[in-house]
């Protein structure tokens, strides 16, 4: 059995700190954990149970035991539900210790949404975290509900939170990003342009990677709407002069594909070959596909 515990792996480590601390209570193996969490899963789940044996007590280390428990659900198949059970119980006990973390209780509910119910799923649970995490902050809850409608496919709920939002919070790139996504695939393009330029402009953005996906965002909505040609072309350039390789961010070959698309509807051959050139430094090969066929 495969579960979908993708939502584990992209959670925001809790960096809650116990100041004088024994060292019993902040065991090192919980470091250790961390530090092969990303390259050796297997390494990572024994110091975590060595930090458990050492502090059961300490809600980083349940909360973390939940992210590496849910990994190895996610890659494995007969011992499934076994790891997703022990992520559940690592969860819910890091939400117990510090039930005002709010990050402790997007993981539960986004195992909650994520897990089938054999495993713990549960949608009702899941949205009585959300609803918890808006009583502790309310931007964090409105995120909390903006992905569980998104989860559940309620779209019509999602799409006007997410407008209501992005107005309520303009400062949160994050927001404007979502938005400018709905409003693209709704094919709604003048709206979508203003939401991505929003979200470049936006000042809350850890690390700047809603805004950069929205720079990636704007090339694409001129491709799709054949408008603001070289509004697209300089956010693409603006992209692949500035963004950090980062697994949540497009790969710079496809932005250069995608720079290719729009020197071509701007009868650009030119520009459009050079940058088909970068684009076919790839092993992706949908991208290769998709050179191919421009080329025709």
């Amino acid at each position: 059995m495969r579960l979908s515990y993708i939502f584990l792996a992209l959670a925001i480590t809790a960096t809650a700190s116990f100041a004088g601390a024994a060292a019993a209570e902040n065991p090192a193996e919980l470091q250790q954990a961390k530090a092969v969490m990303a390259t050796d899963l297997d390494a990572a789940e024994k110091h975590i149970e060595k930090a458990l044996a050492k502090a059961p007590n300490n809600a980083e280390v349940q909360f973390l035991c939940g992210r590496i428990m849910g990994q190895q659900a996610e890659n494995a198949i007969f011992s499934a539900l076994s790891y997703a059970k022990k992520s559940l119980r690592c969860l819910e006990q890091a939400v117990a210790l510090q039930p005002e973390n709010t990050t402790y209780r997007k993981g539960l509910m986004s195992f909650y949404l994520g897990a089938p119910g054999i495993a713990g799923g549960d949608k009702q649970l899941a949205w009585q975290e959300a609803e918890q995490i808006a009583q502790l902050n309310a931007l964090q809850g409105t995120l909390a509900k903006l992905s569980y409608y998104r989860q559940t496919e309620q779209t019509e709920q999602h799409q006007q939170l997410l407008a209501q939002s992005a107005q309520k919070y303009p400062e949160q790139a994050e927001l404007h990003y979502r938005h400018g996504l709905v409003l693209q695939e709704n094919k709604q393009y003048t709206d979508a342009f203003t939401a991505f330029t929003a979200a470049t402009q936006a000042p809350h953005d850890e690390e700047a990677i809603y805004q950069f996906n929205a720079w990636y965002q704007i090339g694409r909505t001129a491709l799709f709407s054949e408008q603001q040609l070289e509004k697209g072309i300089q956010a693409l350039n603006h992209y692949i002069a500035q963004a950090p390789k980062a697994d949540n961010l497009p790969d710079m070959a496809w932005a250069h594909f995608r720079l290719a698309q729009l020197h071509k509807l701007n009868d650009n051959n030119s520009m459009m070959q050079q940058h088909l050139t970068q684009a076919g430094d790839t092993n992706d090969k949908e991208l290769q596909r998709e050179i191919k066929r421009l080329q025709r």
